[in-house]
């Protein structure tokens, strides 16, 4: 093997690292890399490297069976009624994202949406340097009250009220009425919403 081929095999590989380690911190301890695009971006990089590094090393078997691999779950994921294959498709571009807002320099909030069959819901997202925690989560049912028209997906913006210690107050604003909600900063739940 070449020494070119060398260094692109270690290349490839710290992506595959990089990748599968933003994968499972999101999905044990909602920790991902700071900012909505750039995990996008990693989830692309890994895909054109991954079929990049199959160009090159296509004459071994394990380049062939790996491309047979990325297929095969390509496939799987549009013949169980594309679901998976929408949350994929949702998730790695900004299809699913509604609406993206820096609160301030702690705080960012989104609201995304990653699948067909559920309603977009608002996250708040709390920044440290490179990486960023989602802290809250609330989705449609838990806002709603005696205004059923009111949807988090609908929001013009997403305003920072203010924060004491334990709590983070946001307005979700639609021209009128307006919803202001008071999370809890370490549950996440809902503590107080005001219509306004």
């Amino acid at each position: 093997m070449s020494s070119g081929k060398k260094t692109f095999l270690r290349i490839y590989f710290i992506i595959c690292a990089i990748f599968v380690l933003d994968c499972l911190l999101y999905y044990f301890k909602e920790i991902s890399l700071r900012g909505y695009y750039s995990d996008v971006f990693l989830s692309w990089l890994w895909l054109l490297s991954s079929f990049v590094s199959i160009i090159v090393f296509w004459k071994k078997l394990l380049a062939k069976l790996f491309l047979a691999a990325i297929l095969v779950t390509f496939a799987l994921s549009i013949i169980a009624m594309m679901l998976p294959f929408y949350t994929l498709l949702l998730s790695s571009t900004s299809l699913g994202l509604y609406q993206n807002k820096n609160l301030n320099e702690n705080y960012r909030a989104q609201i995304v949406g990653y699948g067909v069959m559920v309603q977009p819901w608002l996250e708040v997202i709390e920044k440290k340097g490179l990486f960023e925690k989602r802290i809250i989560k609330c989705t449609d049912s838990e806002i709603m009250n005696d205004n059923l028209d009111i949807k988090i997906r609908t929001a013009k913006d997403i305003l920072f009220k203010k924060e004491t210690d334990s709590t983070l107050t946001l307005t979700l604003y639609y021209g009128g009425p307006n919803k202001t909600i008071t999370f809890h900063k370490k549950t996440g739940n809902i503590t107080a919403i005001q219509n306004n």
